[in-house]
């Protein structure tokens, strides 16, 4: 009992560690910012900044609804309103990766009741590359399916009702919330012991409810309730896929932001099937892991296979008839997934080192060729991990600060922007509050950052009619390029200032880059009441076009990533 206590400890050590080269770091650190940095952190900022205030956002996309900005983790929105954005996103990501840990070793050892096992899936799972701003939408599950399951054997009932509305306040209802009550739902029904349902019922009640509250606004619209307009989503052109190659790439992958890199052990389960007659025959007293290792490959290809189907061709065509409610992702079903492969993990290694103990010779040696192939595929499941983690790009940058990531003062431009805002102050006596400014070749999320009230921004659910008022701004760039007229028209959320000479690209590092001829419509701006355009390259048909370039040195620091050129439209 001591050793398990000493290895338990040892995992939140190592978890503790794992997250230092970014804490020393401070704002040098470097941070996934796609859906990261330049959308749900500017959700929580700007929901902390007008919590209580009514439902709209002035700052962003010239006063667009709060439902345009929904938060993925309610309940970190009073994080942010205590502390600065940076700490709170460290807090998250420590939070996160704690209770993924301890939720997986105690999920393990529920099932296997090895500690070696449940400390291996603990950790990989708690230093899974999966973005802090989503709460616990994904490090949260396995403790909740710890809570569940002692929930059904009649034990922590209080715990666990507790932990349902936490997890609720700290996840997202769209993307995985949905899921997880599907899930708890069937339980109830199909698997729940019948003198312990009523627990799952109220469990099950309690966070639905919760997801009802934390989100009215968004399923008032959904509903057609609240009179916030046609969502643009209703212009989502979808695109569907085969079925077995979206069912095998799903199997293998996961979906958009939960790979988890269980490809790299996925052969070791299948090992373990494949030798299992040979323990069972030996009596190795496995039988109820590799049944578990059933029920968990099962859901897996459960999931897997609705997700094909939801993006098939046949899936597609019927969503399209669906309107906004076609484009919901009900694919992120795949976020339970790594959940359970590290499960599936856990369960393998317990039975190899069980197998190992055995005293006949031949399963022994059975034994050791599993743990030989069991630290091969952990070893190269850890490198993966730390290759397409933060904490790689943290721990380079430590060693040279010359290191090339993008940081998040990098990404926000913190040094750059402040001296914009006080330039615009002092030069025209207006608060920021009185102009709009719109950003090209820097994303619109650095001058939101910053207070700037913007007409562009990055939103999965903003009105449609300024969708379209925005596009007559752009449409000189659109009309040139199928690509980016494809990326606005078809998709759009990205609400962006776009030129051919740097398609798609946000992030224009100052250097030797200058737009030669940029397209754009300046009338359309000034119509959408925008007032100064902050440029990351020099402009150099700025006059044709109607603009005029306020200061002829751009503000930057010596260390910047960004050099940024204000021009009054």
């Amino acid at each position: 009992m001591k050793m398990r206590r000493v290895l338990f400890a040892a995992g939140i050590v190592a978890v503790l560690l794992w997250m230092m080269p970014g804490w020393m770091l401070g704002e040098q650190a470097a941070f996934t910012y796609h859906d990261q940095l330049d959308g749900e952190m500017i959700a929580y900022i700007l929901q902390a900044k007008h919590l209580g205030a009514g439902q709209t956002i002035p700052e962003f996309m010239n006063g667009a609804p709060g439902t345009a900005l929904t938060p993925p983790a309610p309940a970190c929105v009073l994080l942010f309103r205590v502390c600065s954005p940076l700490v709170a996103l460290f807090m998250m990501q420590l939070v996160g990766s704690l209770i993924g840990y301890i939720g997986m070793y105690l999920l393990a050892d529920e099932i296997t009741g090895s500690a070696p096992a449940s400390l291996m899936a603990g950790l990989l799972y708690a230093f899974l590359p999966f973005l802090p701003v989503y709460g616990l939408s994904q490090f949260g599950l396995p403790l909740l399916l710890w809570f569940v399951i002692g929930l059904q054997k009649g034990r922590q009932r209080i715990s666990a009702f507790v932990y349902g509305i936490f997890y609720a306040l700290n996840s997202s209802l769209v993307l995985v919330g949905f899921a997880v009550l599907l899930v708890l739902c069937v339980w109830c029904l199909f698997a729940s012991p019948r003198k312990n349902r009523l627990n799952m019922v109220v469990l099950w009640a309690g966070m639905a409810l919760t997801y009802l509250l934390t989100n009215v606004s968004l399923i008032s619209q959904i509903l057609g309730v609240g009179g916030e307009g046609v969502s643009h989503k209703t212009e989502y052109v979808l695109t569907g896929e085969g079925f077995i190659t979206g069912w095998w790439n799903a199997f293998l992958h996961n979906g958009q932001h939960s790979e988890d890199y269980h490809i790299w052990f996925l052969g070791l389960v299948i090992a373990v099937f494949c030798v299992r007659h040979l323990c069972v025959r030996f009596s190795c007293g496995q039988s109820e892991l590799v049944k578990a290792m059933g029920i968990g490959l099962g859901c897996i290809l459960g999931m897997t296979g609705f997700s094909a189907c939801w993006n098939s061709g046949v899936g597609v065509m019927i969503r399209s008839r669906l309107g906004a409610l076609g484009a919901f992702q009900l694919d992120r079903l795949l976020w339970l997934c790594p959940c359970v492969w590290y499960l599936l993990l856990a369960c393998c290694v317990a039975w190899v080192l069980e197998i190992g103990r055995t005293p006949k010779r031949t399963v022994r040696l059975a034994g050791g060729i599993g743990c030989i192939l069991l630290a091969a595929a952990i070893g190269v499941t850890g490198l993966q991990i730390l290759k397409n983690s933060d904490v790689k790009s943290n721990i380079q940058k430590l060693r040279s600060a010359e290191y090339p990531a993008m940081s998040y003062s990098d990404y926000y431009a913190i040094g750059v922007l402040e001296q914009v805002r006080e330039y615009l102050s002092t030069s025209t006596g207006l608060t920021q509050e009185e102009y709009r400014v719109v950003s090209l070749g820097i994303d619109p999320a650095a001058a939101l950052y910053h207070g700037f009230y913007c007409l562009d921004g990055y939103s999965n659910n903003y009105s449609l009619e300024y969708k379209h008022s925005f596009r007559r701004a752009i449409a000189p760039a659109l009309d040139k390029s199928d690509y980016l007229r494809e990326y606005y028209d078809d998709w759009g959320n990205r609400c962006y200032l776009f030129g051919t000479e740097s398609p798609g690209y946000y992030t224009i590092e100052k250097g030797g880059f200058y737009f030669q001829h940029l397209e754009m419509d300046v009338g359309a701006l000034r119509e959408l009441g925008g007032d100064y355009l902050l440029s990351a390259a020099y402009i150099a048909n700025s006059e044709e076009l109607g603009l005029t370039l306020l200061r002829e040195e751009p503000f930057e620091t010596e260390t910047s990533y960004y050099r940024i050129y204000v021009y009054a439209i």
